[in-house]
């Protein structure tokens, strides 16, 4: 995801000629904010950061213009105020899917306002789903933002969706996280899991996303329970992952209501995509600039992923375990990390934000290690060691050192994330550790993720399951004969495609290498102060890759496909 740096910027109403009409609609607001200019670029447009490429998309998807006024109104409604109680408003944040506000009562009282950005999927489901989330879940002790209000139709005076909130106390995790002593961590690990277990208390009748009865449109399906704590019934409505919704999948005219068993849930997300191609699907490049030139630049065909999906749905309902105690349904945060966690001066959690786009899935989809806390790809994280430095780490040379320190971090940071889950959550430690599980849970995000371009990491997907069939089924039926596997590859396949995923994982690992040396995330995001250096890191770096070019076409095929330059997306 974007990286979501807090910035904190006074923007205020002005009062040049040309705004006297929005002064006269404010007259209500108190004195102090109508004198103070209003920086409308700064409130409107994204001021966070920069793109090192692509960057006026990048502005574009997160320009969103609103009424000011009538949101500083709908806030000071949503707390029984006036607007004249309103002393200030600041910027915030500015993450991936949302603008954040922080309004100022003149007694002191802060509120937050969040508003997605246009381009935020899916309309109207996302804000419903976040609210109806962030409610249930603070009703079973997890620290979540009360809400004040919320609109999840943008056709209302303020001109776009909203939600209004309590402001988290304390302190951002993120701030502190890498000055952490390794007992400070390992009480932050605890504090996570304890509220991993509340949300795994909790019963629902589907799988799908939370919202209140009153929010799903009608036409779509839902399944609606009531809480003894709630006054108004929830549901479980459609799913409001992005990957559902992202581009032409929100016209799509696909199933949308809650899967009831574990195998939909399955073959739901993979269907979606069946549709998408068959409607949408056109030759296009990898999106992974890095891979055009394994596959020697040419565009990949829609219809060989809609092969592999169809194979893909031939052995879906298998992928499902026989024990049912995996199958119950779980919520989680869906992206838990330290710039989503706040903490008191004792290290409590205080408060869990960011909620949009959770989902309930079975738990055999669902178990998992964070991904700011896992460290998959290391023997002695996966095999569970007890994380230990190396005797003369003190000796080493500053880059080895550097290097040493945070292998063992992230080794400490997964160990003891499954010690407290193995303590705490038994279900989820016995569904991490449960036989077929990681790859269960690969095979069905490749297969529900949107196509761009790649064909080979769900074909690899499948000729594993294929060559390990028997392993994996025969658990999970109740006979000694599994039934034989649907679907099969000829040699020529099976070598091309994992050399090629091969190929494809070692350009991935580079380029993880070479970000971290430019200094930018995986979408190109850097700091305003680091972006000069950033640009001039990446153009040297162009040139030296220019000057490998053994001839003509090569030197051409750098220079198009430079990941590091403005590109077209879609191409």
């Amino acid at each position: 995801m974007l990286s979501c740096s807090r910035v904190r910027r006074f923007l205020t109403i002005g009062q040049t000629p040309g705004q006297l009409s929005i002064v006269r609609r404010c007259s209500l607001l108190s004195e102090a904010i109508i004198r103070e200019k209003l920086q409308s670029d700064d409130l409107f447009r994204y001021t966070s950061g920069r793109w090192l490429y692509n960057e006026s998309k990048r502005l574009q998807e997160r320009q969103l213009s609103f009424n000011l006024p009538a949101l500083v109104k709908a806030a000071a409604i949503s707390i029984g105020r006036d607007g004249s109680d309103i002393r200030s408003i600041q910027k915030l944040a500015e993450g991936g899917f949302n603008r954040t506000f922080q309004l100022t009562m003149k007694d002191g009282f802060q509120l937050i306002a969040r508003l997605p950005y246009p381009s935020t999927q899916p309309k109207r489901l996302a804000v419903a789903s976040e609210v109806a989330t962030m409610d249930l879940i603070r009703s079973y002790g997890v620290p979540a933002p009360k809400i004040y209000g919320y609109s999840c139709d943008a056709h209302n005076p303020v001109g776009a969706e909203y939600i209004l909130m309590e402001e988290a106390p304390g302190r951002l995790l993120g701030d502190i996280w890498f000055s952490l002593s390794e007992k400070d961590r390992i009480k932050i690990l605890s504090e996570i899991v304890d509220n991993e277990a509340k949300l795994f208390k909790i019963d629902f009748p589907a799988y799908g996303s939370i919202f209140y009865d009153k929010d799903v449109p009608s036409g779509m399906g839902r399944e609606t329970f009531q809480p003894s704590s709630s006054a108004e019934p929830f549901c479980i409505g459609p799913d409001a992952s992005f990957k559902f919704w992202f581009e032409e999948r929100s016209a799509l005219d696909i199933q949308r209501g809650p899967s009831m068993s574990a195998v939909e849930v399955l073959q739901r997300a993979a269907a979606k995509e069946m549709a998408w191609l068959r409607a949408y699907g056109k030759p296009r490049l990898p999106f992974e600039r890095v891979h055009r030139d394994i596959t020697n630049y040419e565009k990949s065909n829609p219809q060989e992923h809609l092969h592999n999906l169809e194979k893909y749905m031939q052995v879906a309902a298998q992928l499902a375990p026989k024990d049912r105690w995996l199958h119950r349904p779980i919520i989680r945060h869906p992206d838990l990390n330290p710039n989503n966690i706040f903490v008191s001066e004792s290290l409590d959690i205080v408060s869990i934000i960011d909620w949009q786009h959770s989902t309930i899935l079975p738990l055999f989809l669902h178990a998992g290690i964070p991904a700011h806390l896992q460290n998959y790809g290391d023997p002695d994280s996966e095999n569970l060691v007890r994380p230990q430095l190396p005797g003369d780490v003190e000796e080493m040379d500053n880059d080895d050192r550097e290097k040493e320190l945070e292998l063992y971090r992230r080794r400490h940071l997964h160990f003891y994330y499954v010690g407290a889950t193995a303590k705490k959550i038994d279900s989820h430690f016995q569904a991490l550790t449960h036989e077929g599980g990681l790859f269960r849970r690969k095979i069905f995000q490749h297969a529900g993720e949107p196509w761009e371009g790649n064909n080979f990491p769900l074909k690899a997907d499948l000729i594993r399951l294929s060559h390990h069939w028997r392993e994996l089924v025969s658990e999970e039926n109740e006979s000694s004969t599994p039934p034989p596997c649907p679907i099969s590859f000829n040699e020529h396949e099976i070598e091309e495609t994992l050399q090629t995923m091969a190929k494809q994982e070692e350009a991935d690992h580079q380029m993880e290498i070479l970000r971290n040396v430019i200094g930018i995330n995986v979408d190109g995001w850097v700091s305003t102060e680091g972006y000069k250096e950033a640009e001039a890191q990446a153009a040297e770096m162009k040139a030296e890759a220019i000057g490998y070019a053994e001839n003509d076409f090569e030197r051409e095929m750098t220079v198009r496909h430079w990941p590091f330059s403005d590109h077209d997306e879609r191409e």
